[in-house]
């Protein structure tokens, strides 16, 4: 049987410019690997971390005077941030008495300052509404949060239902005042709920085992199918077309 010609034969490259080439072809397939996990890596949030304010001033809410059906009243003090939330049916009794989750404003459009116990960084903000157009209930056209100004899709949740919006930024300090404007005094705004998170993006441990497991497999493959090597570039008087080939790789190494 006759020999299979060696690659350095085939291309009609000398056995260094062969070794150099697996080299580089390793190279290139590590820094193709890292680009694919690097990402995961430093955009792996750790969790988000629940800022709850001890306090807080808002504009009072509005009921019967204002033409609703019953008074949407703040009457704890505390209801947007006692974790207690409405359903889809906004005049639900849940056992507390009919729409008692629900602050709604209709005339005035409510300003709401949190007070937190010491110098915070938050993220983001989530204000959950009710959205019943049929009852005149809708979301407010703007959301401004320490004075960053968010625009709200008019059906940013589907009608007859409540959900949570949310809204990304960066706010630092001890206070926090939430905005909400729906430029129409006919047309209600109903909040249960409002919190605050501190969503951290730090590098994860388990990001660190995929990595090197990554590498490692890879390391193996490369080495079963195609030994590597980086020999140290023959040194010449002029510039041979061996030498800068060999620049052109330490360049990209």
């Amino acid at each position: 049987m006759k020999n299979r010609p060696q690659t350095s034969q085939v291309l009609g490259l000398n056995p260094k410019e062969t070794m150099m080439k697996r080299g580089m072809n390793f190279v290139r397939k590590c820094l193709i690997l890292s680009a694919l996990v690097l990402p995961l890596f430093w955009s792996s949030p750790a969790g988000a971390i629940s800022l709850v304010p001890i306090s807080y001033t808002a504009t009072p809410g509005e009921g019967i005077a204002q033409g609703g059906y019953y008074n949407y009243f703040d009457t704890t003090g505390n209801k947007l941030t006692d974790g207690s939330y409405g359903v889809n049916d906004w005049s639900a009794n849940l056992g507390k008495g009919i729409a008692y989750e629900w602050v709604g404003w209709r005339v005035a459009d409510p300003v709401i300052t949190f007070q937190f116990s010491g110098p915070v960084t938050i993220n983001r903000v989530g204000i959950d509404f009710n959205r019943t157009q049929s009852d005149l209930i809708f979301l407010p056209s703007t959301v401004t949060i320490g004075g960053a100004d968010f625009t709200v899709c008019p059906d940013a949740i589907p009608d007859d239902t409540r959900g949570t919006l949310y809204f990304n930024g960066s706010w630092t300090g001890t206070t926090l005042t939430v905005d909400l404007d729906d430029c129409n005094p006919n047309h209600w705004i109903f909040v249960d709920e409002i919190t605050f998170n501190d969503v951290q993006c730090v590098p994860e441990p388990s990001v660190f085992g995929l990595l090197a497991a990554s590498l490692g497999l890879l390391i193996l493959r490369v080495r079963a199918v195609e030994p590597f090597a980086f020999p140290t570039p023959q040194q010449f008087s002029c510039p041979t077309r061996d030498v800068r080939f060999a620049n052109r790789g330490r360049l990209r190494g």
